[in-house]
């Protein structure tokens, strides 16, 4: 009754949990760090963090900060363009300026209106500049929270750890410690693995197509790349179509093709060679699983819940494994 009490609870003020989502994520993710600092460093662990915050997570944000400008100028410059592009890719398409559909002649700037007004409405991106001036400060000031969060969820973990289990009865404690191990061994690599992924993909398509292909916006589409990982699936090959779209307005047919070959070698690469060493067998799911939690958490949590469905799905699958062996 408590746990279904605290479940609702959250349910109710989930509009502001990613801060909280997303540095206990990244405290899953890099707890094997402070851990093998630990047995290395003969200090507090409170003083083990701050180092770690000063040496790593610094540095980081840092990096971030440096290419933060460029990042939000070619965001911004491919948002601006992005309908001219679009009337571009239909007027060769098309052969022309306007096309005949079911006896109608419809201009492909129509096409580009709806297509863009469809996307805005779906999105629901403000129109506002004080409303867009809101939503960066709120980013920004949850990208705070989040460290600031990270560095007590690091020092406090087996603290939380004992808090949670003191909401369950007593008889039930030693099988959910023995579940939640090894929901953890799981857990923990997937999110790590699925970082790597993130980042990994975001870099080799950067690579590719800033100095390969000499594409634009080749950061923000590299980065978008990277996190479409997250999408079983139709994430890879909406990363590969907008940048081949891209192509497509910039250097016409040859260019585009070349950039979806490139987007295929890479992700055979990835499929055969490096998801199964980082990410391993153990959390596979059905593909139809997989889209179904990855749909849910969307509609449930936004970005968070995309990046987090897979390793609770699988989560749930090493528990019902464990609870069924046990009967």
């Amino acid at each position: 009754m408590i746990l279904l009490a605290i479940v609702l609870f959250l349910i109710l003020v989930r509009s502001i949990l990613p801060p909280f989502v997303i540095a206990a994520v990244l405290a899953y993710i890099v707890s094997p760090a402070i851990g093998w600092m630990e047995k290395r460093v003969p200090l507090p662990r409170v003083a083990v963090v701050s180092l770690f915050f000063l040496f790593i997570v610094v540095p980081l944000v840092v990096v971030a900060i440096i290419f933060a400008p460029s990042l939000l100028r070619e965001t911004a410059s491919l948002l601006v363009r992005a309908p001219d592009i679009l009337t571009s890719i239909l007027v060769q398409l098309f052969g022309g300026e306007t096309v005949e559909v079911f006896g109608q002649v419809v201009s492909a700037q129509d096409i580009t209106d709806q297509i863009l007004g469809a996307l805005l409405d779906f999105l629901g991106q403000p129109s506002e500049a004080l409303h867009v001036a809101t939503r960066v400060l709120e980013a920004v000031l949850n990208g705070v929270l989040s460290l600031v969060l990270l560095f007590y969820f690091l020092v406090d973990r087996e603290r939380f750890g004992r808090d949670l289990l003191l909401l369950l009865p007593e008889h039930a404690r030693p099988g959910v410690r023995e579940t939640a191990g090894k929901i953890h061994a799981v857990f923990g690599r997937y999110l790590r693995g699925l970082v790597f992924l993130i980042v990994l993909m975001a870099v080799v398509t950067w690579l590719g197509l800033n100095f390969l292909f000499h594409l634009s916006y080749a950061l923000p589409i590299a980065i978008a790349a990277g996190f479409l990982e997250i999408i079983p699936l139709l994430g890879p090959v909406a990363a590969g179509a907008i940048a081949a779209l891209v192509g497509l307005e910039q250097g016409g047919v040859s260019l585009a093709i070349w950039i979806i070959v490139y987007y295929i070698v890479v992700r055979q690469v990835e499929d055969q060679v490096v998801s199964p060493n980082v990410l391993g067998r153990a959390v596979e799911l059905h593909p139809v699983v997989a889209i179904f939690a990855v749909l849910a958490g969307g509609l449930l949590a936004g970005i968070v819940g995309l990046m987090l469905a897979i390793p609770i799905a699988a989560a749930i699958k090493v528990a019902m494994d464990y609870w069924q062996l046990r009967d």
